[in-house]
């Protein structure tokens, strides 16, 4: 039987009943877990390769809940909190009153009410469009000199996405993919994320 701790922390290294190697949390939020995995030559998946354009590890805490054991906690180095970013939001900017392609100016008003204020704690980042059969496009870099909001950002991203493919979203939202060019990479999306993690 294995029973997660009631409150996952950084580092925490579980025993699990998917996998033989020792899964690592990286991030978390209330519906998901980041996890990183060891393995046999005892090297992590993302802790020991920065370099390159990463897809987090994932899971639904739910199920990560039931089937995990906590072994020891092995803190996040400087590095990894740099590249991993565990303090910003796993997905943001999600309502199902607006979608890509489909926006008016009323409807902007709107957003920059709901999100105008919910600042954002990275001046610079990587969003990646979805195409018209849904599949993942080529990141670009959005950058801010200065504090901005996730208002700000979905205003940037709003071009990037609608030059994509002319689909009409079923709302929008922003969920976390890894990090690409040591820059937190963010797909654009819709209100649900493509895992199925988010039900409502």
């Amino acid at each position: 039987m294995y029973t997660i701790y009631e409150k996952v922390k950084l580092g925490d290294i579980y025993k699990t009943g998917f996998d033989e190697r020792p899964f690592r949390i990286i991030g978390f939020d209330d519906y998901e877990v980041f996890y990183d995995c060891l393995w046999s030559d005892k090297n992590w998946t993302f802790s020991d390769n920065f370099r390159v354009k990463t897809i987090f590890y994932r899971m639904s805490l739910e199920i990560f809940k039931n089937k995990s054991k906590l072994i020891e906690n092995l803190p996040l180095t400087e590095k990894e909190l740099q590249y991993f970013r565990p303090d910003l939001p796993m997905r943001f900017g999600r309502t199902k009153n607006v979608n890509w392609n489909s926006f008016d100016s009323s409807e902007i008003e709107n957003l920059k009410s709901e999100f105008g204020n919910q600042k954002f704690n990275a001046t610079k980042i990587v969003v990646v469009p979805f195409g018209p059969k849904g599949g993942l496009k080529k990141g670009e870099i959005l950058e801010n000199k200065s504090e901005w909001t996730e208002f700000d950002i979905i205003q940037k991203a709003k071009k990037i996405q609608e030059s994509a493919t002319e689909r009409k979203s079923n709302g929008i939202g922003f969920y976390r993919l890894g990090y690409e060019k040591g820059l937190p990479r963010y797909s654009i999306g819709e209100y649900f994320d493509r895992a199925g993690i988010m039900k409502k």
